[in-house]
């Protein structure tokens, strides 16, 4: 078992960055052109760097629409230690980049970052940078802003942002971020899962998936997709942990694909199994295969009224020497990839998130105390609220320390900080009151209607930091963690300061 300090010293860390990035503007407001340069340091090993910075750059301009873009990115062999798959595999990276250049865009232009947001970002029909039509799914991204400001009362609180101003000896400020996320690999790799469901003679329902349970509550979702599929209780269901000597090997389970692609393999083999025991069912009521409706664990006869238990068709399956089991493979809908030009549909869908955060930055000490944080993004189809939730929080929680706390300590490629007395991670009292809008649009490309959560909630928190940091003081800042210092006097209000 490893100790703390050859965990830290050993373990893959996320990427640091160093960016260089240009936006034009019109004077209305209007972002026509991008200039986007970007070093990943990779470390003394290549890894997965090169699917890292794949996805930084096709979602180097964030959620807006940019007709111009140019973007190039290098990651960079160094003496430090190794960087790998970290939540958000490139995303929070860029999203800091991206969302403080619109609010320095906005105070040189003397217009609300609001407006600014709204001009620009993607909507129903538009075009991503990579040239994808964005009109195969519900683009929700007005949704998750309206639904931001609209409960977290944003736009009042912003008027009350102190900018630097004023002698109280707590800074206070608001501040926003958005994001549109790809969902699963794309054309990062091949993407499709299996599932297969089997029913025992007793009744007692076994699914098993090609993906795996990590703790993020993968298993609980395919309980319950396995549930609402076959009008059954969970109690009835056990999900279990299969390997690749097993069942087909589905891919590695990253990227936010868990509940999308192997919820979906559930969901088609689930319909297989239906269609099964519908016609053994049909039979024993003497009615049409298509007219049986799967509830509270009956199979019932929509046009005679009849019913048979669950338990008693499945008997009837082993007793005509029908199996009641099924196997279903969700394969993701096409995407393409033009690795010279950079274009092509990168993601069969998106995921749309809005995240706020209000805090307070001693002018004294600079110490910042956060207050509350909120973010709404668009799921697709919820399927365990609970869980779901918990994806919100904890990645709203690792993004603190993101923004906040982590600092990982090198020098001449040796870590300095290798215990949790110095590699500084949030505490509970560092935390502020998180709240949670689940926005749902169920996707079309998805056979659950659900899409993903658990990295998109952990790329926003960095940038929205950021912009109630500078909304507080007035003063921006460029790199993470942010450290504000005590100023004990009054800190430059120049518009876009710091840009």
């Amino acid at each position: 078992m490893y100790r703390r300090d050859w965990s830290i010293r050993e373990s893959y860390k996320r990427h640091p960055y160093r960016v260089y990035y240009k936006m034009g503007l019109t004077r209305d407001g209007l972002i026509r052109a991008v200039q986007c340069r970007i070093f990943a340091d990779g470390g003394a090993y290549c890894s997965v760097t090169p699917w890292v910075t794949w996805r930084s750059t096709v979602q180097c301009c964030g959620p807006y629409d940019v007709p111009n873009v140019h973007c190039d990115t290098v990651g960079v062999y160094t003496n430090n230690v190794v960087t790998g798959a970290m939540r958000g595999f490139g995303s929070p990276q860029m999203n800091f980049v991206v969302d403080s250049m619109i609010e320095i865009a906005a105070g040189r232009l003397g217009l609300p970052a609001l407006e600014l947001r709204r001009k620009n970002m993607v909507k129903q029909g538009s075009v991503t940078i990579t040239g994808q039509r964005l009109d195969d799914h519900t683009v929700a991204m007005g949704q998750v802003l309206d639904a931001v400001l609209k409960d977290f009362n944003y736009e009042a609180k912003l008027s009350r942002c102190t900018q630097g101003k004023g002698d109280a000896e707590e800074q206070y400020g608001v501040g926003l971020a958005m994001s549109y996320r790809g969902v699963s690999l794309g054309a990062e790799g091949v993407d499709f899962c299996a599932a297969m469901i089997n029913v025992q003679a007793d009744g007692s329902v076994l699914v098993e998936t090609g993906i795996h349970e990590n703790g993020q509550g993968a298993e609980s979702a395919m309980v319950l997709l396995t549930a609402r599929e076959l009008g059954l209780t969970k109690d009835r269901i056990r999900y279990r942990r299969s390997s690749t000597s097993v069942i087909p090997d589905s891919g590695t389970t990253v990227a936010s694909r868990g509940t999308i692609m192997g919820g979906g393999a559930v969901v088609l083999a689930a319909k297989e199994l239906r269609e099964k025991m519908a016609g053994v069912a049909a039979a024993m009521m003497h009615c049409a295969p298509d007219r049986i409706v799967f509830r509270d664990e009956r199979l019932l006869a929509g046009g005679n009224g009849g019913s048979v238990s669950f338990n008693e068709t499945v008997t009837e399956m082993f007793r005509r020497k029908v199996f009641p089991h099924a196997f279903g493979v969700f394969q993701a809908p096409n995407v393409d990839w033009d690795e010279e030009n950079g274009q092509g549909k990168a993601y069969f869908t998106w995921v749309y998130g809005c995240q706020a955060v209000e805090l307070t930055v001693n002018r004294a000490t600079g110490k910042v105390k956060l207050l509350n944080a909120i973010a709404a993004h668009d799921v697709g189809k919820a399927v365990n609220r609970e869980m779901l939730e918990g994806q919100f929080f904890g990645g709203m929680a690792m993004g603190i320390g993101y923004a906040l706390h982590e600092e990982l300590v090198l020098r001449e490629g040796k870590i300095l900080n290798t215990n949790l007395n110095t590699y500084r991670i949030p505490r509970s009292l560092d935390m502020p009151e998180m709240r949670a809008i689940i926005v749902e649009n169920p996707d079309p490309n998805s056979p659950s209607g659900a899409k993903s959560i658990g990295e998109p909630v952990n790329e926003l928190m960095g940038p929205a930091v950021a912009n109630a940091i500078f909304n507080a003081t007035g003063v921006r800042h460029h790199r993470l963690p942010i450290h504000p210092a005590g100023t004990g006097t009054r800190a430059s209000t120049k518009p876009g300061a710091g840009g």
